[in-house]
């Protein structure tokens, strides 16, 4: 039977085989009742046609089950953001992809600083005109301290915003530094979003010493074989503003029930 199945994952595309091995090894060898595999398939189904998982390895980007742009953070984390309302809101990035085609669609404008030339030329013509690309070069293999110091402080030349998300740059610091000059541009009642949370403990500490509150959305991402966690951290004055009238809706792959309706 295994060298059959060897033989067959052999004739698979590249990602589907992987994807095939891993669930061979996960499910095929821990002695799972038929059962227990078909509910293991099911949740697959869910993961890779609602949320479009199975489509990202695939196209190699972070997209979701129609092949729209979707941010690099966890699927909690974009479920959730994707039930508020921010058509009025002005969003500044620490890094550029789709996470900025994503906020552009949802957001009134959106500045975001890259550290990548040839992401940044990538990047450029893809945009619309609501978007404000910054090129603040750094060099990821050999980082000087000028070329990091420019990119955290490009922030003091702009304005103020209402969303502010720290990515970009993952070398050791930047991120917190970011976040520490990037409050200071957060306007009231604002939002900031930390991707990678689970790696950057000083960072959320410092957030919730400031008077942050926060929230952890932990799970996988698209493109992850692995789980992270994505956090959402405002103050009490942030107002959740919903885009649908019943809040928080139907998860996604989940069971559309009302246990509130009347019998």
């Amino acid at each position: 039977m295994l060298k059959h199945f060897a033989r067959y994952v052999r004739s698979m595309p590249t990602v589907i085989r992987k994807a095939a091995v891993m669930h061979h090894h996960s499910v095929f060898l821990d002695e799972a009742t038929p059962k227990q595999l078909n509910t293991s398939l099911r949740a697959w189904r869910v993961l890779k046609r609602d949320y479009g998982y199975l489509r990202s390895l695939i196209e190699g980007q972070c997209v979701n089950a129609h092949g729209e742009p979707i941010p690099w953070y966890t699927y909690a984390a974009i479920e959730q953001l994707s039930k508020w309302e921010f058509g009025d809101c002005d969003v500044l990035e620490y890094g550029c992809g789709n996470s900025t085609l994503w906020w552009a669609k949802h957001a009134r404008s959106v500045t975001s600083i890259e550290n990548s030339k040839d992401w940044y030329q990538r990047m450029a013509s893809k945009v619309p005109d609501t978007c404000n690309l910054l090129l603040e070069p750094v060099d990821a293999e050999r980082p000087d301290s000028r070329q990091l110091k420019r990119y955290v402080e490009a922030v003091d030349a702009l304005g103020l915003f209402d969303v502010i998300v720290i990515d970009g740059v993952n070398y050791p610091g930047v991120r917190r530094r970011c976040t520490e000059r990037g409050m200071a541009h957060l306007r009231a009642g604002g939002l900031v979003i930390v991707d990678n949370a689970d790696w950057l403990p000083l960072t959320c500490q410092m957030m919730r010493d400031a008077g942050f509150f926060e929230l952890d959305y932990c799970g996988l991402g698209p493109l992850n074989e692995f789980s992270e966690t994505t956090s959402l951290f405002f103050r009490k004055d942030f107002r959740i503003r919903i885009c649908q009238g019943t809040h928080p809706g139907h998860a996604l792959g989940g069971q559309p029930r009302n246990m509130d309706a009347t019998a």
